[in-house]
């Protein structure tokens, strides 16, 4: 058994949490304080999706803020365990862990523990880590994560300073890869190996999860892992598999962190890791921890996070990417880093580039092998489901089966039925067929048939070919085109698609928007997706 250790220096400067807006999308407050995500380009792949619900981060870390305003929403829940029961409903050894579980303590509730001895910036540790990976985005609540809709799995085995031990993780490993995770977040480091911490990373990779770990911080400039190895990160290296993605940090000029260790091998890729805003621990009976968010991070294992994020975006998009395929997308799709001296050519392939990945990704994913009973091409498609009826199941998601290979979803009925007349003709799909569809850009409304609006400003606007807006200036000139009853004819769009959309020219005149002519643009869907 071997001690481990969180991976980040830390210098915190504390924030209350203002309940103002932020005039962009997303419109949380603070995401202008996240200079990281612009650089990793998660704006750009929001564009094609925003996450899933369906994929699930295990976090093995210090335990993460449950009711944090901006992560409770994303919060993993076990739905065959009862809360605070004392029984284990699910009968799968452990009781209580509706959330997660807690291996320092051992029971149901992986949060740190307010009776131990703490060190503040460990006790936050997990809930930065968290926050990074999937705070809600577009709620005009603080931050947004590079996963706006995501599940995290808190399982702490780190305990209050930071610290924790080989038998905990691997059991922490054990159970993400037992309930269901996709992705699993290691921001902590050790030096020693340890057999059976080593078999259930192996486990993990050959289960199919995507397992990331931090490379280290050391003062001074770095160590070289290769010759001083440090694990997780460096275990999977010595055989033909590579069961780890390893990470450095780097700064927002692209250059390796005076901190971050190095290696040819065990580094896989940089990304982040300097002067990080996220949400930090709150909790209104602990003094210390009265505030939401906090910058200042620093350290490989905020970088982590990171590169788990963005495979977990990736595989709410293509969910059959194998732990291989992801760590050669992720790295074939990275931009150059900046290293000197021995750690020249040893930062990975370069920073992260989640936008780069999803342009690379559809190579490494096959074209769908029809079942018998499946569909083709240019159909309306769902999954089947049998017994789920709440309004956001997945069940009741229509997509639009396009030419081009993807999944295009309809947002909501009323843009539905601006192109189709009824659900006759929606064929249900097995849930395998569905997830081998790349998920495209959602439908838009049909050119001429609705004016739209989104909830936070007044403007109107006219529809045109290939979800291109148009702002009508006038009144006057939205009754010589709608008539009469224009008015009813305007439909609110949630903020939360403005991404959807093109901007064209204003509708100064009504000679300017011809409602028929831009009907007749599009004789069906296929035409209608922006090139």
């Amino acid at each position: 058994m071997q001690r481990i250790f969180f991976s980040s220096f830390v210098s915190l400067f504390l924030f209350l949490l203002p309940f103002s807006t932020f005039a962009a999308l997303p419109n949380d407050p603070f995401f202008s304080n996240q200079w990281y995500l612009e650089k990793i380009h998660a704006p750009s792949a929001w564009d094609l999706t925003t996450g899933s619900d369906r994929v699930i981060v295990a976090v093995l870390d210090t335990g993460f803020d449950l009711d944090h305003p901006d992560l409770m929403e994303n919060v993993w829940k076990n739905a065959g365990e009862v809360e605070a029961d004392g029984i284990d409903n699910d009968h799968n050894g452990y009781i209580d862990d509706v959330y997660g579980y807690d291996f320092v303590d051992q029971d149901g509730n992986p949060l740190p523990n307010q009776q131990e001895t703490f060190d503040a910036s460990a006790v936050a540790h997990g809930t930065v880590i968290a926050g990074i990976i999937g705070a809600v985005g577009n709620n005009a609540e603080g931050i947004a994560g590079i996963n706006w809709n995501v599940k995290l799995m808190s399982v702490r085995i780190l305990n209050n300073e930071g610290s924790g031990n080989s038998a905990a993780a691997r059991e922490g490993i054990l159970y993400a890869v037992a309930n269901g995770a996709n992705v699993i977040n290691l921001s902590f480091t050790g030096l020693e190996i340890d057999p059976a911490f080593k078999d259930a990373l192996h486990k993990a990779y050959d289960a199919g999860i995507v397992v990331v770990a931090a490379v280290g911080n050391t003062h001074d400039g770095g160590i070289n892992v290769d010759t001083t190895p440090i694990y997780p990160a460096c275990h999977g290296e010595e055989v033909s598999e590579d069961w780890v993605i390893g990470v450095a940090a780097s700064g927002p000029n692209d250059t390796k962190s005076i901190f971050s260790n190095y290696g040819a091998l065990c580094t896989d890729i940089s990304a982040p890791g300097e002067n990080i805003f996220s949400t930090t621990y709150q909790d209104s009976t602990w003094t210390p921890f009265q505030k939401y968010y906090a910058s200042g991070w620093s350290g490989t294992s905020v970088a982590v996070p990171m590169v788990a994020g963005a495979a977990a975006l990736l595989k709410s998009t293509y969910p059959s990417i194998t732990p291989a395929q992801m760590e050669s997308i992720l790295r074939l799709s990275a931009d150059p880093v900046i290293a000197t001296g021995d750690a020249v050519g040893k930062v990975g392939a370069g920073r992260l580039n989640i936008q780069n990945a999803f342009t690379i990704a559809s190579s490494f994913v096959p074209a769908p092998i029809l079942a018998a009973g499946e569909v083709a091409s240019n159909s309306l498609i769902k999954r089947a489901c049998s017994g789920q009826t709440n309004v956001d199941d997945p069940c009741r998601t229509v997509y639009f089966y396009s030419t081009d290979g993807k999944r295009h979803a309809f947002t909501n009925e009323k843009v539905f039925f601006t192109w189709f007349s009824n659900y006759d003709s929606v064929k249900e799909v097995s849930a395998t067929f569905l997830s081998s569809l790349p998920l495209g850009k959602n439908v838009t409304y049909h050119p001429g048939t609705k004016m739209v609006k989104f909830q936070s400003v007044p403007t109107v606007y006219a529809v045109s070919k290939g979800g291109v807006l148009r702002p009508i200036v006038t009144e006057q000139v939205a009754f010589v085109l709608y008539g009469t009853n224009w008015n009813t004819q305007i439909d609110d769009i949630s903020d939360a698609f403005f991404g959807n959309y093109r901007f064209g020219a204003k509708v100064t005149v009504p000679a300017d928007y011809d409602v028929a002519k831009e009907k007749a643009s599009v004789t069906g869907l296929n035409e209608n997706f922006p090139l």
